[in-house]
């Protein structure tokens, strides 16, 4: 599989564009705020349906405008066309966001996954130090674009925690019974344990990789919150104090490790933003052996801090599936890489061949 086409209006700095791949990686280089990133964002968005640099969706919209397309044209064993489509709030407006595959309006679950995708930029290095919930949303955007099975617990998983935690808010309030609890606990308890023995998969194969590398030195200790009937019964009486499911999927966890340090607090930048690649270029090999083909893979800036081995080990990964880079200055990239590159210059929202 690979992106043959992209196209775009009013997205971010692009009032139009469309841009062709071919099998080659592609190197996009230009100065900052020139919408390189923007380009990785919009291939993203197709995979995802999510953008990870924005609070709100109306930020993706051209300034002025008031609807944005991203469109993408992929190839295996025939074509296949994604299109979203944004639209700014207000009261003419019949939908804020619509996925379309083939031309045929989809749920964004059943959107997610038609273009599996890894994305790695500098930022994404707060998934060493932030929340919890941070590294959840990494995890999850990752297997949800690979499993139907997890992506369909996941939101089920939600919706029963939601409506689980407001009959324990009845229950405080003395509107509710306890007995309420047990429909939306069962239902917790079985999409929880499916949810926590695919991450448990996931991280047993990302810490025995069978390419090793460099990039193999960190170890990723998974911190699940296991759900069960049992322990939901034990935290019951505090769980009606909190108004709130207290253990469970929604509250895993996991550490990075390197010669044994958590480098969330022992780490230096340097080894947070190797980590950060590391976890990415895990998931892409987990995705690839699900999938069995591998996914696309875009990078942000992602040579400027690295050592030589470290890029090395880049450069070898890089030229197994089709790779989009974005980068300020070519002098960070390996020549032998930018020798079997396109490299396109990205300026003001246009692109010069």
């Amino acid at each position: 599989m690979f992106l043959r086409k992209l196209n775009l209006t009013n997205f971010r700095n692009y009032s139009s564009l469309e841009l062709s791949f071919d099998q080659r990686p592609t190197v996009l280089v230009g100065n900052n705020a020139a919408g390189k990133s923007n380009l990785l964002e919009a291939i993203y968005l197709l995979s995802t349906s999510k953008s990870l640099r924005v609070e709100t969706e109306d930020e993706l919209i051209k300034e002025g405008e008031e609807f944005a397309k991203v469109e993408g044209f992929l190839e295996d064993r025939g074509e296949t066309e994604l299109l979203i489509i944004l639209n700014r709030p207000s009261k003419e407006v019949l939908f804020r966001k619509k996925v379309l595959v083939n031309g045929i309006s989809r749920r964004v679950v059943d959107f997610i996954g038609n273009l599996p995708a890894i994305i790695f930029y500098p930022s994404d290095i707060n998934m060493v130090t932030g929340s919890p919930s941070l590294r959840r949303w990494h995890l999850d955007l990752g297997l949800a674009q690979i499993d139907q099975e997890y992506k369909k617990a996941l939101t089920a998983y939600e919706q029963f925690l939601t409506a689980r935690n407001r009959v324990l808010k009845r229950i405080r309030e003395g509107y509710g019974k306890k007995d309420e609890l047990d429909y939306w606990t069962e239902g917790l308890v079985s999409r929880g344990g499916l949810i926590t023995d695919k991450r448990k998969r996931f991280f047993e194969f990302i810490n025995n990789p069978p390419a090793g590398g460099p990039l193999g030195e960190f170890r990723f200790e998974y911190e699940p919150s296991e759900i069960n009937a049992e322990k939901l019964a034990e935290t019951n009486g505090r769980e009606v104090a909190a108004a709130a499911t207290l253990i469970g999927p929604h509250r895993d966890d996991f550490g990075i490790l390197l010669e044994g340090r958590n480098i969330a607090h022992f780490g230096s930048r340097g080894e947070q933003r190797t980590a950060t690649l590391a976890f990415k270029l895990a998931q892409l090999e987990y995705m690839a052996k699900i999938l069995g083909k591998r996914p696309l893979l875009l990078l942000d800036d992602v040579f400027s801090e690295l050592d030589v081995p470290h890029r090395a080990h880049v450069v070898e990964v890089v030229g197994k599936q089709q790779t989009i880079i974005a980068t300020v200055e070519l002098e960070n990239i390996p020549q032998e890489f930018l020798d079997s590159a396109r490299i396109l210059r990205v300026e003001d929202g246009q692109i010069n061949f």
